[in-house]
């Protein structure tokens, strides 16, 4: 064997383990928020509410919070498990832990992408709440199709962007 395959089977190597790290590391995040429903993720999810109701009363709107839910007059969201951003933070987090970087740049990129995605959630369910009470036949669309999309798309251009930070420091 040459040492130019050598160096490439080390590399598939690499990427094979990397993708058994972040298939077993994902399955044991969803698996540990499942279990943790009631004690993490519910109170999670009602912080979500609280803080949008928050943001709507500084910008001068009339709101309320009950639970995971908040709204507006002549709009309200229920915050709800694929709506609150704590999944797709576990998805964002097995990715980061699964890639061979020093537990420092790990946990930095965690906790720095944790904070974009949550606060990027955040103005999702402001700016739904926003289309639902003054644009209600568009609410669907950006709720399923649109927000959808573009917050999967944030989770990977956070891990890109991470993992581009670290490949250059290597």
């Amino acid at each position: 064997m040459s040492a130019i395959q050598h160096k490439v089977l080390l590399k598939q190597r690499e990427g094979l383990y990397f993708c058994l790290r972040f298939g077993l590391y994902t399955l044991l995040a969803f698996l540990f928020l499942y279990a943790l429903d009631d004690r993490l993720v519910v109170p999670f999810t009602r912080r979500i509410a609280w803080l949008s109701h928050q943001a709507l009363t500084i910008m001068g709107a009339q709101s309320w919070v009950a639970g995971a839910s908040v709204g507006i007059p002549g709009f309200a969201v229920e915050i709800k498990n694929n709506c609150n951003a704590i999944y797709e933070i576990g998805l964002y987090a097995s990715a980061v832990f699964a890639y061979p970087a020093t537990l420092r740049q790990r946990t930095l990129g965690f906790v720095l992408g944790a904070a974009i995605l949550y606060l990027v959630n955040l103005l999702r369910v402001l700016s739904l709440i926003g289309i639902g009470r003054y644009f209600p036949g568009g609410f669907q669309i950006a709720h399923l199709y649109l927000w959808q999309a573009l917050f999967l798309a944030l989770v990977a251009a956070c891990w890109l962007i991470w993992l581009s930070r670290i490949r250059r420091l290597a």
